[in-house]
C-alpha cells in the first residue's frame, strides 16, 4: 500500500526543537501566529540537553562589561568574518534571552554580592569579561526550559519522531518563496505536507559527518543546510567547522566524549605530543580552534598519540603545595560533567593529574550557515541584510545560520545564540506570515510524487553504510587538516556515493521505514559535505577552524572576507566571495598586544622559581575562587593534599 498524504496549514514551520527551534516557535506564537514545530528527537533532547550548559551572559562578572566589548570579541574572535550588525544583536539581547530561559524554569547559582547569575572563576577561552554562567544540572536544566517552551503554551503544534525532508517553494513571482514543507512522520507512516508561508530551519549541525569523532548527537546532517541549499538559499562559511580540541580518544565508549576546554587547562597546563615537547603552552587562554589545530598538526608530522591526538598535561598545577588543591577543586567544578567523562574513561591516576591525558580534537558546532541578516531572515546577491535578494520567508537560527561567529566560536555561546537568534527569527517569520497572501498546492505535488516514489526503491546498497564510508572520509578530507589533494580526493568520492545512492535499497512499509531515514540522512550529508568541500577548496589559507596544511596562516591584517557558496539546479555547487569589514588596525594592534601580554604573563610565571610560582598561583585561585562572588575559598587539608571548604564571612 502507497505511503499517504496528510495536508495541514500553519503561519509558521519550525524545524528542530534545540534551543533556537523552541525560542523560535515561542516568539512566534507570542506575536500570534499558528506553528507547527518538527523534531527527530522528543523535544527538549537535542545536543542542548547532553551539553555543559554554559551560557554567556553579558555583565554576570563586571558591570563594565558592555555591548560593544562582547559585540568585539565575537567578532574578532570571529576572524572579522561574522557582520557586525549580528554580533550586536547578539551583545544586545544576551540577557534578555537568558531571562527568557530563566522565565521557563532555568535556575543558576547566583552571586549573593551582586544579585547576579554566578558566572565561572575564569572567563572562557577568547572571553575578555568572565561571562560564562554554569548551571548545576548543565544542559539538562536548558533541555527542560525548552521543553516548556514548546509545550507549555498555546498555538503550538508538535511532531516529533518526524524528518523533515524538504522545503516546498514558489517561482512564479518575481522573487522566489517560501510556501511550506514536506515531513515524514515516521511514527504514523506519513507525508506530511505542510503549507506554511514562513519556514525557520534550527536543526542543529553537521558533526555527525564525523562520527564517531564528534561530542554530538547523531541526528546532526546538516538538514538545515542541504534543504536549504536544495531551495535555492545562500549559505556562507561553510568551511568553517569548530573542533573542540579535549575530546576523549579512548577507550571506544568514550570516544569522541569532551573532557575539557581549554580554560580548564588553568595557568599552567600544556599540549604535549608524543615525544614530550610542548606544542602548545598558555592554554587556557587559547581558543579552541589554536588548540585543535596544534594538536593535528602534530598528527600529521607523524607525533601523535596512538589514537591519534595529542597530550593534554596539568601535572604542573597539581605539583605545587599550596595552590595544587585549589588547581584539583577548580578543575572538578569548572566542566564537571567534562571532568566525570575524563573520570571514567582515563583512571584514577590521570583524574588526579598525576599524568597527562591523551586527548584529541572531536566535531563539535559549525559556525557557518544559511546566509541571514540580524533577524535570521534568508539574505542573498549584492548584499547582507537586503531580504529582498534573499529565499523569501525562509529563517534561519542556532547552528542552522551563519553570520554570527565566522571562524571560531567563543565557549558558551551557543546556548545563549540560540534564544538570541531563536527569538528574533520567530518574531520575524510571524511579521512574514501575516503579510503574505494565499498558498497554491500546484509546487507540492511533484515534490511529493517524488518521495513517494522512493518507498519501495529496489537496490543493492545499504545508506547506512554508505554514510560510514562518508563519514571517515570527511574526517580525513574535510575534518581539522585540509590540502587541495585532499579536497579532491572526497569530491570524487562523492561523486561515486552520489550515484551509488540511487542503487539504495527501500522497503515499502510506511512506519518506521529506518531504510528511508537513512537515506534521506545520507542523502543530506552527501549534499552538506560538498558544500563544506566547495568553500574549503575557495579558502585559500588557514584560518579560525579550517586548516590547510598546504597554505600559510590568514594574517591578523589582511584583507577579511567570508566565502559564499550555492547549489544549481543541476546539483552543481558555485562559490565565491564577499568582502567583510576589517577591525581597524589600531584596534587589532591593541588586542593583539593585551593578547601577547597574557600569554608572556604565563610564560614568565612558569619560569619562577618554585616557592614563589606556588605563592603567585595561590593568590591568583584564592582570588577567583574565594573573593569573587561567594563561590567557596578552597583551604589545603591534611599532608595527603586533601582538599577541604570554607564559607566566606
Amino acid at each position: 500500500m502507497a505511503i499517504e498524504t496528510e495536508w495541514r496549514d500553519y503561519d509558521m514551520l519550525v524545524v528542530g526543537s534545540g534551543g533556537a527551534g523552541a525560542h523560535a516557535a515561542r516568539a512566534a506564537a507570542e506575536a500570534g501566529a499558528n506553528v507547527l514545530l518538527v523534531s527527530k528527537d522528543p523535544i527538549g533532547c537535542s545536543d542542548i540537553k547532553i551539553s555543559e550548559g554554559i551560557a554567556a551572559v553579558r555583565q554576570t562578572g563586571a558591570e563594565d562589561d558592555s555591548e560593544e566589548a562582547l559585540s568585539e570579541n565575537l567578532k574578532m574572535a570571529g576572524g572579522d568574518l561574522p557582520l557586525q550588525s549580528i554580533t550586536d544583536a547578539f551583545a544586545q539581547d544576551s540577557k534578555s534571552a537568558y531571562d527568557t530561559y530563566r522565565a521557563h524554569g532555568l535556575r543558576p547559582g547566583i552571586n549573593a554580592e551582586r544579585s547576579a547569575p554566578q558566572p565561572l572563576p575564569l572567563p572562557m577561552g577568547g572571553h575578555t569579561k568572565r561571562r560564562s554562567v554554569g548551571h548545576k544540572n548543565s544542559g539538562v536544566a536548558f533541555g527542560h526550559a525548552n521543553w516548556d517552551a514548546v509545550v507549555q503554551g498555546n498555538r503550538i503544534d508538535y511532531l516529533e519522531d518526524a524528518w523533515f525532508l524538504d522545503l516546498v517553494t514558489d517561482d512564479s513571482g518575481v522573487q522566489k518563496r517560501i510556501v511550506g514543507g514536506l515531513v515524514y512522520d515516521a511514527a504514523r507512516g506519513l507525508i506530511v505536507a505542510v503549507r506554511a508561508p514562513a519556514v525557520v530551519m534550527a536543526a542543529g549541525g553537521l558533526s555527525t559527518l564525523y562520527f564517531p569523532k564528534t561530542d554530538t548527537m547523531r541526528g546532526n546532517t546538516g538538514d538545515s543546510y542541504a534543504a536549504a541549499a536544495r531551495a535555492g538559499a545562500e549559505l556562507v562559511d561553510m568551511e568553517q567547522v569548530q573542533f573542540l580540541p579535549f575530546c576523549l580518544a579512548s577507550p571506544p565508549s568514550y570516544e569522541g566524549l569532551l573532557c575539557g576546554e581549554p580554560v580548564a587547562a588553568s595557568f599552567l597546563g600544556v599540549l604535549r605530543d608524543s615525544k614530550g615537547n610542548v606544542i602548545l603552552d598558555g592554554v587556557y587562554l587559547r581558543t579552541r580552534a589554536e588548540c585543535s589545530a596544534a594538536i593535528m598538526r602534530a598528527v600529521e608530522a607523524g607525533n601523535g598519540s596512538p589514537n591519534g591526538g595529542a597530550y593534554l598535561d596539568m601535572t604542573a598545577n597539581k605539583t605545587p603545595p599550596r595552590s595544587g588543591p585549589y588547581f584539583m577543586k577548580f578543575l572538578e567544578t569548572c566542566l564537571p560533567s567534562a571532568y566525570r567523562n575524563a573520570r571514567q574513561a582515563l583512571g584514577k591516576a590521570a583524574a588526579k593529574c598525576d599524568e597527562p591525558w591523551e586527548v584529541r580534537p572531536g566535531a563539535h558546532y559549525h559556525m557557518g550557515g544559511i546566509r541571514t541578516n540580524e533577524h535570521g531572515a534568508s539574505v542573498g546577491g549584492d548584499g547582507d541584510g537586503k531580504t529582498e535578494n534573499g529565499l523569501a520567508g525562509l529563517f534561519a537560527a542556532g547552528q542552522a545560520m551563519g553570520g554570527v561567529f565566522g571562524a571560531n566560536r567563543l565557549g558558551s555561546t551557543s546556548l545563549t545564540e540560540g534564544a538570541v537568534f531563536g527569538a528574533r527569527a520567530g518574531k520575524a517569520a510571524a511579521d512574514t506570515a501575516r503579510m503574505s497572501s494565499g498558498i497554491d498546492d500546484e509546487p507540492f505535488g511533484p515534490m511529493i510524487d517524488a518521495v513517494k516514489a522512493r518507498f519501495g526503491q529496489s537496490g543493492t546498497e545499504a545508506a547506512a553504510t554508505l554514510k560510514l564510508d562518508l563519514q571517515k572520509e570527511c574526517w580525513t578530507s574535510i575534518g581539522p587538516l585540509r590540502t587541495a589533494d585532499k579536497l579532491s580526493q572526497i569530491d570524487g568520492m562523492m561523486d561515486d556515493w552520489e550515484a551509488r545512492r540511487g542503487n539504495v535499497a527501500i522497503p515499502s512499509y510506511a512506519v518506521w521505514n529506518q531504510a528511508f531515514v537513512e537515506f534521506e540522512e545520507l542523502r543530506n550529508m552527501l549534499e552538506t559535505a560538498k558544500l563544506v568541500s566547495a568553500a574549503a577548496r575557495e579558502r585559500d589559507g588557514s584560518l579560525g577552524g579550517h586548516v590547510r596544511l598546504d597554505c600559510g596562516e590568514t594574517s591578523a591584517f589582511s584583507k577579511p572576507y567570508s566565502t559564499l557558496v550555492a547549489r544549481g539546479d543541476d546539483g552543481s555547487v558555485a562559490v565565491w566571495r564577499v568582502a567583510r569589514t576589517a577591525t581597524p588596525i589600531g584596534r587589532i594592534i591593541s588586542y593583539k598586544i593585551q593578547e601577547n601580554w597574557r600569554k608572556v604573563q604565563v610564560k614568565l610565571l612558569r619560569i619562577l622559581p618554585a616557592g614563589l610560582q606556588d605563592k603567585r598561583l595561590e593568590a591568583r585561585y584564592r582570588a577567583i575562587m574565594g573573593a569573587s562572588g561567594g563561590a567557596p575559598e578552597v583551604i589545603p587539608g591534611g599532608p595527603d593534599g586533601a582538599i577541604g571548604e570554607a564559607t566566606k564571612a
